[in-house]
């Protein structure tokens, strides 16, 4: 394999970002959301129109989203994982139109003196 120097710059910053962002962070795929609701207790604020609010994190697990509540304790962390995997994901994208572009710019010169089919 050869070494990375022969990549762009710039293809060279986004892969050692990823590569940190694996080795040093913890990766949550998944979207937070925030949602209000009333509890039902008589004399509660909340039936006076003062909702509970509340975070969760919505995921997908097979074919089903599900939603899962965060503590308040926990919201600072899952946030900065989910922020973290977001982060990744938006490099993986970099990478790979990085990898494509290389690619048609490979097929249209030919390779080996072929006409690039």
């Amino acid at each position: 394999m050869r070494h990375r120097n022969h990549l762009p710059a710039g293809e060279r910053a986004v892969r050692s970002r990823l590569a940190q962002l694996v080795r040093s962070q913890r990766l949550l795929r998944g979207s937070l959301v925030t949602m209000s609701r009333t509890c039902g207790k008589q004399g509660c604020k909340c039936s006076r129109g003062d909702r509970h609010v509340s975070l969760y994190l919505s995921i997908r697990v097979g074919t089903k989203r599900t939603m899962i509540y965060i503590p308040g304790g926990l919201q600072e962390q899952v946030r900065a994982w989910v922020e973290a995997f977001h982060e990744a994901e938006g490099l993986m994208e970099k990478l790979s139109q990085a990898c494509l572009d290389g690619f048609l710019k490979q097929k249209q010169r030919g390779l080996n003196g072929e006409d690039g089919r």
